[in-house]
């Protein structure tokens, strides 16, 4: 019994229809510029379409994303993003970015969840939204969010103590169950990898839980780039894969669109990367 599943992130389906102006009067006046200037340019819906249609033919079980999955956390993208997921052949799995949470009214308003949390079903401890886990053939996904509202110009993530001390139980009991441990989280977690005012603040921390607990792989976006790092973990070196933008018209390597398809029939989890080539999603010679 395994789990075959496809990694994306970082999607940023756009719909702004029927947003009023006085939605703008906040931080999302700099986001909207940003994405009539930039980010509007630089993301193309019509490849997540593509991903989706590729899943019967990738034999996949499982879709997940790792957060972003809007722009400005506003209803109509979030309605969008529903839908979009409601289409997927196969169950799906989403945790969220700072993108989703890209204001505190949102966050008051607890959209992320209103509209998703049909693709977050699992165990919690407690009352507590996050983590969460979902078993899946012999599989513990585990879905921690470092989604905090940010100032201007910043991007930073949190994951918190309480979070961290519940992710350390949550590693204990489905390592006792004998799964194989995959965490989902938005920000990198290792140094160097993001940028200043970009990173997740409590990232030693975080570390520190998996060099204590362990996991089998620790998955990520954010960065909008292919990253390929390690946490130290209690009986060896922890895997960690972010992967660029799914949804990137970036030519420039390493920031193209792509997903990644892991396999875990094999002793470690077979990772297969596909990138986006201007026509379709291929997979990269191993």
């Amino acid at each position: 019994m395994s789990l075959r599943f496809l990694h994306i992130s970082d999607i940023h389906l756009l719909d702004l229809s029927g947003v009023s102006l006085r939605r703008y009067l906040n931080k999302r006046v700099a986001g909207a510029v940003y994405l009539k200037v930039k980010r509007g340019r630089s993301h193309d819906g019509s490849l997540f379409d593509s991903m989706l249609g590729m899943i019967p033919s990738l034999g996949v079980q499982r879709l997940i994303v790792t957060g972003d999955l809007t722009n400005l956390a506003l209803e109509p993208e979030f309605d969008l993003v529903q839908r979009k997921l409601r289409e997927s052949p196969v169950p799906v799995t989403v945790i969220p970015g700072n993108h989703d949470t890209y204001t505190r009214g949102s966050i008051r308003a607890g959209r992320f969840e209103a509209f998703l949390d049909e693709f977050m079903e699992g165990e919690r401890l407690g009352k507590a939204q996050y983590p969460f886990v979902v078993r899946d053939q012999g599989t513990a996904l585990i879905g921690v969010s470092t989604a905090i509202a940010n100032l201007l110009l910043y991007a930073i993530g949190r994951v918190g103590a309480d979070q961290l001390a519940r992710l350390g139980k949550i590693l204990d009991a489905t390592a006792q169950e004998g799964l194989r441990r995959v965490v989902l989280i938005h920000h990198p977690v290792v140094d160097g990898v993001a940028g200043a005012r970009h990173d997740l603040v409590d990232r030693d921390a975080f570390a520190e839980v998996i060099a204590r607990h362990g996991a089998d792989l620790v998955l990520h976006g954010h960065e909008h780039r292919i990253v390929n790092t390690v946490l130290r973990g209690p009986a060896g070196p922890v895997p960690v894969h972010g992967v660029s933008s799914g949804t990137s018209v970036s030519t420039k390597p390493g920031h193209r669109a792509c997903f990644s398809v892991y396999d875990g029939a094999s002793e470690h989890l077979r990772r297969d990367l596909y990138t986006w080539n201007g026509s379709e999603f291929r997979a990269r010679p191993k």
